[in-house]
């Protein structure tokens, strides 16, 4: 029984529709096939897009740590330790303050030493950025400050300051633990004035658009991901080439992460380098850019494993001589549904506690995941159980064996493996050629081709 007339049976497909289905789509059809694969794509990949920002993004803890480790990249500890001291030399005298604290004598001194010293100071500042303590302050001061903004992104109020039409934060855990050292060091002469390390996050003229936004992805994650899958379902329902379907399907997902993927390295690269000018605040935009996207990365390979399974699956079901091979030996195993839904079981529970990316855990993702895959496999089974009926004997090591002894014994000969499969399948068209003339019986056809595979 061929692939196609194994789908008719399973899906119920009386004999006048099986005709017509093997004709495939018409064009029309084609079209509005194409259409509802793209439209799914395109769904998924902003789906996965604004679930990343609505899980890493907008929500402050997910922030505050995903901060703490930019905060462990050399070039954004660079560029705050640059900012910080820019700020000291901006705000305090240190020429003056470094004068007083000279002997009379080497006080003309101070300016050229003020100079000289701000790069160490910077080094210095940044090798301190790394303590335990500035970094409790630093994701202390990124979970406070990530709330108060989505506070007002939310549409309530919080204590952000929008004098000048602007919406600021500042870095005052920092820079205050900066001011405290420095006029302690200096008894008094070197201090940051309050307020130092202002930091604008938004005009207030875009507050109106990012409150939009923010709407729009925290309300769009869920819904438009089932959606896109409620697309890709009624492109198969309505098919009459459900495996070219399917197939497309997998394209399309592997399109969405390929897309997602140049938003990630491509868009948002040159978005960095747009919004900043110093190369050091570029180098630091490009890690914190790279790190706050970590999820996002995973997400796209997530997407790709997907993809190419279900483009795997598909070829699996089609009519390729190496695919029916394939089928054949797996039946006799996917017919009984403790070893099918066994191994699949093992191999799911291998794949959560392992949880190679963030979708093996994730308590919606991951359930989807794992049931649209046992619906994949209650569909493999029922087409080969009415493809192979007769296929029962579960032998897969004897021919992996004798596979692999034919293909040693071939090369030994100098005979490629190509050429070795195709003289058995020679053989056997030869041996069903025979039998079908009647010059052999059915007990000598059986046995004639027991004995041809059991030597290849």
């Amino acid at each position: 029984m061929s692939v196609t007339k194994a789908q008719d049976a399973m899906e119920g497909t009386p004999p006048e529709r099986s005709a017509a289905s093997r004709t495939g789509n018409s064009r029309s059809r084609k079209l509005a096939l194409g259409l509802l694969v793209f439209l799914g794509s395109l769904m998924l990949c902003v789906a996965i897009f604004a679930t990343w920002v609505d899980r890493v993004a907008l929500d402050s803890g997910s922030w505050s740590d995903t901060s703490t480790k930019a905060l462990q990249q050399p070039a954004v500890r660079t560029a705050l330790s640059e900012y910080l001291v820019d700020q000291l030399y901006a705000n305090v005298n240190v020429p003056a303050a470094l004068s007083g604290a000279l002997p009379p004598r080497l006080q003309p001194l101070a300016g050229p030493i003020a100079v000289g010293a701000e790069p160490y100071i910077q080094r210095a500042v940044a090798a301190g950025l790394a303590r335990p303590r500035v970094v409790d302050l630093w994701r202390v001061a990124n979970l406070r400050a990530h709330d108060q903004l989505m506070r007002i992104l939310n549409g309530g109020s919080g204590p952000f300051s929008t004098a000048g039409g602007t919406v600021s934060i500042d870095l005052r855990p920092i820079v205050g633990n900066l001011s405290s050292t420095l006029s302690r060091r200096t008894n008094g002469a070197a201090t940051l004035p309050p307020g130092t390390g202002n930091i604008v996050l938004l005009k207030s003229d875009q507050l109106s658009a990012a409150q939009s936004g923010v709407k729009f992805l925290r309300l769009a994650s869920i819904p438009l991901a089932l959606l896109a899958l409620a697309v890709f379902a009624i492109a198969v329902a309505v098919s009459r080439d459900r495996r070219r379907t399917l197939r497309a399907i997998a394209i399309g997902i592997l399109a969405a992460a390929v897309v997602l993927i140049f938003v990630r390295r491509v868009v948002g690269d040159a978005l960095i380098d747009s919004l900043t000018t110093l190369p050091q605040n570029r180098d630091a935009g490009h890690a914190i850019w790279w790190v706050a996207t970590d999820r996002l990365g995973a997400a796209n390979l997530t997407t790709v494993i997907v993809g190419l399974l279900l483009l795997i699956g598909t070829w699996f079901a089609g009519p390729g001589r190496r695919a029916v091979a394939a089928r054949r030996n797996l039946t006799p195993y996917l017919r009984d549904p403790a070893v099918a839904y066994g191994t699949y079981a093992g191999i799911v529970l291998v794949l959560l506690a392992w949880a190679p990316v963030p979708a093996a855990s994730d308590p919606v993702i991951a359930p989807v995941l794992i049931i649209l895959g046992a619906i994949g496999i209650e569909a493999l089974r029922r087409i080969v159980a009415r493809e192979f009926p007769d296929a029962i004997e579960r032998d897969m090591g004897r021919r992996i064996h004798s596979e692999l002894r034919s293909a040693y014994h071939g090369v030994r000969r100098g005979t490629p493996p190509e050429a070795v499969a195709d003289s058995r399948y020679s053989s056997l068209e030869k041996l069903a050629s025979l039998h079908d003339r009647g010059a052999i019986s059915d007990d000598e056809f059986a046995a004639e081709k027991a004995e041809l595979l059991a030597h290849r």
